[in-house]
């Protein structure tokens, strides 16, 4: 379902050297009479000549290409002016991490090359027994390259979004059916009487949500949503959430401690306030995505009993807890946490996000080699690129804000496409 992005501009080129080939070679009509038959032949410069068009920047630039490094530059916004990807500029450049890069350095671009141009047909003026006629045709001097633009009068359909990420449908990870969906707009409706926000959503959770891995990117970019860009909206909508850590994210918070006092921010928390009572005082979300279990080894009833109270006190508020499963089996192989939230949100008719499911189609469940419990990075965020669908924190991503985009959906805030 992934696409090969082809930078235009070479498109564009193409285009260039024919019509200048056919300008510059185009010979008289033949005599009606006196006419042989035709070779049609095409004269295109050496390509290795040629000034190449940069990608959508516009401006020209020479081969082979090297980028000075300016105040602002990252590896990635580099990348994206010239229509390659992260992972070539890195190798090209011996570059093993790509956040190190420095103003004046003096980066290699490995452009693609241009396509070999195309063998030109032959083309012979018909002969007869008596005196030989022209060609019925005018004679073409260059070979027409397809053309990338729609004929006039045509329409072309608009791809329909991916309906799957890693060929796992998305409704198989993102758990709404009618009697969740008719839950979440009370739920909803109940919070915007007490006021809160309806473009704001909270994060509850442990290390394994800790920014700037988790969605922070998508407030202050770069990145690229590629076949998923419809998702932009929903970025849009809950702007500033996103890079928004919060006080309900902790390093080792367990279930039980998201309600307590103990685990409270003092700086910003009031006194006897646990910090999912505090973060939704502070931010006043509509929406909260939960992510714990990681840290609630062995202990399956407490876990139960305390995600239930977390439960409870989101709905209590007015604010849509949505449920997220792990990737991890640090409680144990029989993956019991994990059941335990799945059942919990059937049983309260909440959203589930079951990211579980699609990890199982990343090398080591998404988790970075020798961590049991932490995803693999991936600091590109371009979704254009094979690698993100290999890594866990880019696909964790992706399924949150397929998520989100779906609760906005079935609450009926999102506009008509």
């Amino acid at each position: 379902m992934r696409r090969n992005i082809v930078p235009i501009g070479l498109s564009a080129l193409w285009l260039a050297i024919t019509v200048s080939a056919c300008q510059s070679e185009t010979p008289p009509l033949p005599d009606p009479v006196t006419a042989q038959p035709i070779v049609v032949t095409a004269t295109i410069a050496a390509v290795s000549a040629i000034t190449r068009t940069a990608t959508p920047a516009g401006a020209a630039f020479s081969w082979p290409v090297v980028h000075t490094v300016q105040p602002g530059d990252n590896l990635f916004r580099i990348a994206r002016q010239y229509g390659v990807s992260v992972s070539k500029l890195a190798e090209v450049n011996g570059i093993s991490d790509p956040a190190l890069i420095v103003v004046g350095q003096q980066l290699t671009i490995p452009l693609r090359t241009l396509p070999d141009p195309p063998t030109a047909t032959p083309t012979t003026a018909p002969t007869a027994t008596s005196t030989p006629r022209p060609p019925t045709n005018t004679p073409q001097t260059s070979p027409t390259p397809l053309s990338t633009e729609r004929p006039i009068g045509t329409t072309e359909k608009t791809p329909e979004p991916p309906d799957a990420v890693n060929d796992i449908p998305i409704d198989q990870f993102v758990i709404m059916p009618p009697a969740v969906q008719d839950n979440i707009r009370k739920i909803y409706a109940a919070g915007q009487a007490l006021g809160r926000d309806p473009r704001a959503f909270s994060k509850l959770g442990d290390s394994t949500i800790e920014n700037p891995h988790f969605l922070a990117r998508f407030d202050s970019g770069p990145y690229n949503l590629a076949e998923y860009a419809y998702l932009q909206s929903v970025i849009d909508f809950y702007h500033d959430s996103f890079s928004r850590q919060g006080v309900a994210v902790r390093r080792g918070l367990h279930s039980w401690s998201a309600l307590s006092p103990t685990w409270a921010d003092e700086t910003q928390c009031q006194p006897n306030e646990g910090p999912l009572p505090c973060e939704i005082r502070l931010h006043n979300p509509s929406v909260i995505l939960v992510r714990l279990g990681s840290n609630d080894a062995g202990v399956p009833d407490t876990f139960r009993q305390s995600l239930q109270a977390v439960i409870d006190h989101c709905v209590q508020n007015g604010v849509i807890p949505i449920i997220g499963t792990k990737a991890d089996r640090f409680e144990g192989p029989d993956n019991v946490n994990n059941t335990i939230m799945r059942e919990l949100a059937i049983e309260n008719n909440v959203p589930l996000w079951d990211f579980d499911r699609v990890a199982e189609t990343l090398p080591n469940r998404g988790l970075a080699p020798g961590d049991e419990t932490h995803m693999s990075f991936f600091y590109a965020h371009d979704y254009s690129l094979p690698e993100a669908f290999t890594r866990g924190h880019a696909v964790h991503n992706l399924t949150a804000l397929i998520m989100l985009d779906r609760v906005w959906a079935a609450l009926g805030l999102k506009p008509a496409p």
